[in-house]
């Protein structure tokens, strides 16, 4: 394996599970979704890790809407507490 192809692996490996996100929701900056689809299809590891996040993300989709709807701060907020974080400023 050459020198060069395993570097830029080792740094696509660093930056691709920071940047799945992203990627999911189409808002990955400009030569970053090229980036992403060479790396999962060279890393079995981030691979899975993508395809776990976009079942997630279907799950998470197909739930029904809460009724009455939901405060989002106050959500956020409890969040926050059960993380230990603290509110933004």
């Amino acid at each position: 394996m050459r020198l060069s192809y395993r570097l830029r692996f080792l740094r696509d490996h660093r930056w691709a599970p920071a940047h799945m996100s992203e990627y999911l929701d189409e808002e990955i900056v400009a030569g970053g979704r090229q980036r992403m689809e060479r790396h999962v299809a060279e890393c079995s590891e981030c691979g899975g890790l993508l395809a776990e996040l976009r079942r997630l993300l279907g799950s998470l989709h197909g739930l029904p809407a809460p009724e009455g709807g939901v405060n989002a701060v106050a959500f956020a907020a409890s969040v926050r507490g059960r993380l230990g974080e603290r509110p933004p400023m």
